[in-house]
Parts: C-alpha cells; structure tokens; sequence
C-alpha cells in the first residue's frame, strides 16, 4: 500500500475506532457510523490513486462493508454485555474491517485485471470453519506438549 493510501486508511481506522469505542452501549449505533467511514473511505482512497468511483467494484465493496457491520453486530452483542470488554472488542473490530476493506481496494486498484475475490457468504463459512478447524487441530498438539514438559 502507498503511503498515501496508508495515511488515510490509519485515520479512517482511528476514526472508526474512537466512534465505535464511544458510541458501544447504543446498539448499532456505531455500526451505523462505521458504514459511512468506511463508504468516505472508499472514496478518498480512490480520488487519492487518481481511480474513478465510477469504475469501482461496488458491488464488492458493498458485500465487505455491509457483511462486516453484521459480524460487528454479532459481536457487539455477545461481547457488549461486558463493560469494558465489548467497547474496546468494538473498535478492534472496527479497525480490522476497515483495514481489510482498504487493503481490499488496493489491491484492487493496482491488479484491476486480476482483482481480489469477492466476499461472498460462503467464503466467509469457509473461512471461518477453517479457522475453527486449525485452532483444534493445534489444542491437541499444545497440550501434548504440556504434557511431555
């Protein structure tokens, strides 16, 4: 990632950050406000590598942030119940969505020819059983080597 492009994504992720920290006890209150981030995002991120919003994957890019509030939603309320712990679980997750939607864009940006793949809720089962399946699959080992210690 250009500079440029990493200048604006870290205010954008500190911004969604701080908001999604504050606004935590009113459910999907930040979610709602992280969406228009990340939407100002797209588009500076695009004006700034001379891209024409026009000639964006919106439909993409709509899939990443519209699926990424409803994980955020999830989250915030099986986490929000804990004071401290659901608001700073919030801007975590505000931060990684808005890293990987940047990251996403350009990638985009720079192999138009051979752009990333979509976002699609299967991808995401995938991704997620997968990654279940590699945590478990590492507790046997971890704790058979607790045991030979």
């Amino acid at each position: 990632m250009e500079r440029r492009s990493r200048r604006i994504t870290n205010r954008a992720s500190g911004v969604a950050a701080v908001l999604s920290f504050l606004t935590q006890p009113i459910p999907a209150a930040d979610e709602l406000l992280v969406v228009g981030i990340h939407y100002y995002l797209v588009v500076r991120l695009a004006r700034a590598r001379k891209v024409s919003v026009f000639k964006l994957p919106w439909r993409s890019l709509q899939r990443i942030v519209w699926y990424g509030a409803g994980a955020r939603l999830v989250a915030n309320f099986s986490l929000g119940l804990v004071p401290l712990l659901g608001a700073f679980s919030n801007a975590i997750t505000a931060i990684a969505l808005t890293e990987f939607l940047a990251r996403w864009l350009d990638e985009y940006i720079e192999h138009p020819e051979s752009p990333p793949p979509d976002v699609t809720m299967a991808g995401l089962k995938q991704l997620f059983t997968s990654a279940i399946k590699k945590k478990k699959a590492k507790e046997p080992a971890t704790e058979k080597a607790g045991e030979a210690s």
